[in-house]
């Protein structure tokens, strides 16, 4: 691998047969990143192994992989809930409106005020998933200092731009925490 950084694109989630296959969950099903041949690390700054086979699993969101290395069941037991990355260099190149959604991790939160200037709603300090769509974790700190988090859907209805300075957003009432809604609502 080269010593670009790396991004997690799937999670092994338990092992297939006794020679060694996993399974593993895509975090984008229709990725097209795991090819045969391709070295991947197990884990952030884990081992790297190459990729000696790759298969859907019918009828499911996973893919059957064969690890380089990996050729007995408890080996790949002992991989359940590790995550596969890739170097980033070795991912198919973005689209202008496309990002990685771990790239969004540490930027501030946006929406534009009544008076046309940016307020600010947050940081993104992590993903998570309801099980039908991604939502960032976002903190905002009230006036006091006290931490609170709210959890903003990656839908393309309430996020507006995402660039390398911010997330802008435009967001329904109720969605954020009663503290950050605008004022003139109930």
């Amino acid at each position: 691998m080269s010593s670009g950084s790396t991004l997690a694109v799937a999670e092994i989630t338990s092992a297939h047969g006794i020679r060694g296959a996993v399974r593993a969950k895509l975090f984008d099903p229709d990725s097209t990143s795991l090819v045969v041949g391709l070295k991947v690390r197990l884990g952030e700054g884990g081992r790297e192994v190459t990729i000696d086979e790759v298969s859907p699993v019918p009828g499911r969101e996973l893919v059957r992989l064969h690890l380089h290395g990996v050729t007995t069941r408890d080996e790949a037991e002992a991989l359940r809930g590790v995550e596969i990355h890739v170097d980033r260099d070795l991912l198919p190149p973005l689209a202008d409106d496309e990002y990685y959604l771990a790239d969004a991790i540490g930027l501030p939160v946006e929406r534009v005020g009544a008076d046309g200037d940016p307020e600010h709603l947050g940081t993104i300090v992590g993903l998570t998933s309801n099980g039908i769509q991604d939502l960032f974790e976002v903190e905002w700190r009230e006036p006091g200092g006290r931490r609170h988090e709210w959890l903003l859907p990656v839908l393309p209805n309430f996020i507006d731009e995402v660039d390398e300075k911010r997330v802008l957003v435009s967001l329904p009432i109720g969605l954020l925490p009663a503290a950050l809604e605008p004022e003139d609502t109930e």
